[in-house]
């Protein structure tokens, strides 16, 4: 089941923030705190922490580093989403983990790394067993072979396809929609991103066990955990 996220939305134009919120909040139920200047931002940090915060980059100028220290010193597990003009120059560096946006971006492209984000805490808690004797554990990003005491270690990237491909095992699903869930593209945008992704999933689930791989057919470009 999934959890109820609890979001923090930093918006100063009203209108946008009010839409946002609302699509957000009607979309899954989510539970949406919205916040317009650095003021409102000091007061709810102090009795509230977060899952995700949502942010517009072009509301800071200098101090968006201090802004994402503060957020995270209370919430260190906090995942950030945030967007920007096209023309806006980031001085955040490496060391920030953020899921960046350029503004336009289709709603349902923020929606989607919601799920993403939800579908990946809902396992989180637990390890999952692909076989009798392979499990897989979210949390750290490793798949484990208790039989040989083989362990493959996985990238953000290739742990977020596998959570999605395992809650929609026996599944086959179209290779736009992977690119859409995990990197947010759009179906017409043409990559090789997702194919090599995949491919080094499957060398390392093929170490992990033979029997224990992805699936694909070529010719209608379905994937499957198998």
């Amino acid at each position: 089941m999934k959890k109820d996220l609890s979001i923090l939305l930093y918006e100063k134009e009203k209108i946008l923030n009010s839409i946002l919120q609302y699509q957000i909040s009607n979309y899954n139920s989510y539970e949406v705190f919205v916040m317009e200047n650095h003021e409102s931002f000091q007061e709810i940090m102090i009795n509230k922490s977060f899952d995700i915060c949502i942010l517009n980059l072009n509301n800071f100028s200098n101090d968006i580093k201090n802004f994402i220290n503060i957020l995270r010193h209370k919430n260190k597990n906090i995942n950030i989403i945030a967007y920007h003009e096209p023309f806006y120059q980031t001085k955040i560096g490496n060391a920030v983990k953020l899921i960046l946006l350029e503004k336009p971006f289709k709603l349902m492209t923020l929606l989607n790394y919601l799920d993403n984000i939800n579908n990946s805490e809902t396992l989180h808690n637990s390890n999952k067993y692909l076989m009798d004797n392979i499990i897989y554990s979210p949390s750290k990003k490793t798949i484990s072979n208790l039989a040989t005491n083989h362990t493959e270690h996985l990238t953000e990237k290739e742990n977020n396809l596998l959570i999605y491909l395992y809650n929609k095992k026996n599944e086959k699903i179209l290779k736009k929609d992977l690119l859409i869930k995990i990197w947010g593209f759009s179906e017409k945008i043409n990559t090789h991103t997702l194919e090599t992704h995949i491919y080094r999933l499957k060398q390392k689930l093929n170490k992990i066990d033979k029997n224990l791989s992805l699936s694909l057919k070529s010719k209608n470009g379905l994937y499957y955990l198998k």
